[in-house]
């Protein structure tokens, strides 16, 4: 599967770079600008109809964001079907993304922050072993899809991170404390991982 998501993603940064495009360029159909607290784009990615999901944002109180995050354009939030529930999705993993169009970090937000259908670090890391990487009609579909590919080891350490502060607080309550942004996050050096 890695030489699969390496070579994919080879292809569709190549045919971006054809077009002096980038991630973020595709996500906002090649507009420069970007509203606040909007999602891109207005159909949300939908990955061939494989029922994975993801939308691009930028937050517009500066207070929701970490300090981290002050670099950012803004981020992908990219979530995986729950099985055996129609119309439900799990939050997997988010990717920050700079002015540049190119990925800074992964992180996962707390529960509170995407408000889906909560999976345990276990189930999660099922589901991405299953990523769709049949190819996708959108070269940003399969960008994000191959990242999820390359990063797959490192996305699920993260995951298991997050279970891990979440299980460390004493109150139960804690996926809905507001002061419990980000639970887990890890630098992105994409060159290197290619190479």
């Amino acid at each position: 599967m890695q030489d699969t998501a390496r070579e994919l993603l080879r292809q569709s940064i190549l045919k971006m770079g054809e077009q002096n495009s980038n991630p973020v360029l595709q996500v906002l159909d090649n507009n420069q600008s970007i509203q606040q607290e909007v999602k891109y784009p207005g159909g949300l990615l939908h990955f061939n109809h494989s029922g994975w999901r993801a939308f691009y944002h930028c937050h517009s109180n500066q207070k929701d964001i970490q300090a981290l995050f002050k670099t950012e354009h803004g981020h992908f939030h990219i979530f995986t079907p729950v099985a055996g529930q129609v119309a439900a999705w799990a939050h997997l993993v988010a990717l920050s993304m700079n002015n540049s169009g190119q990925p800074l970090r992964w992180f996962m937000v707390n529960h509170w922050v995407s408000g889906e259908t909560w999976l345990d670090a276990y189930l999660l890391e099922q589901q991405i072993r299953k990523i769709p990487f049949a190819e996708q009609t959108s070269m940003l579909e399969q960008w994000l899809l191959s990242m999820l590919g390359i990063y797959q080891a490192d996305i699920i350490s993260l995951l298991r991170q997050r279970d891990s502060i979440i299980e460390s607080k004493q109150d139960k309550k804690c996926k809905q404390d507001r002061h419990l942004y980000l639970l887990a996050e890890q630098k992105i050096n994409l060159q290197k991982k290619l190479e």
